[in-house]
């Protein structure tokens, strides 16, 4: 079970609390939108972010064809894409300095679930392009 997390900070005067468990929730409903072109090309407008490694990877590990991952794997990272695609989320991604604070904890927290099929598909990269 997670810890309860929840994350304050001010914009425009307001307070915006980021809630870990809620981003988590809805990250898993919306495995279901995964769209790999969209992801695809979310990748393409951010590969300077901070994030691009892990996002990319992941999402190489969910189109690639040859690579088989059972489906719990596949819809924590479809979920997890998914919601980082789109801009309107618990904290949306046009507020600067914080609109990606939501997105960088789904895709960390999906990494950290998955680390073996992680490292399962790194090896399988390294034979498949020898």
């Amino acid at each position: 079970m997670l810890e309860r997390q929840n994350t304050t900070k001010k914009y425009k005067g307001k307070q915006m609390e980021f809630n870990k468990e809620k981003a988590l929730r809805k990250a898993e409903k919306v495995a279901k939108d995964f769209d790999a072109m969209k992801a695809k090309t979310f990748a393409q407008k951010h590969q300077g972010a901070k994030w691009y490694d892990d996002y990319k990877l992941l999402y190489d590990m969910v189109t690639d064809k040859k690579f088989e991952i059972s489906t719990s794997t596949y819809v924590a990272i479809a979920g997890a894409l998914a919601y980082v695609v789109m801009p309107m989320d618990l904290i949306p991604d046009f507020i600067p300095g914080l609109g990606f604070i939501d997105d960088m904890f789904v895709v960390g927290f999906v990494m950290k679930s998955i680390v073996g099929e992680i490292e399962r598909f790194r090896i399988y990269k390294k034979t498949v392009f020898r």
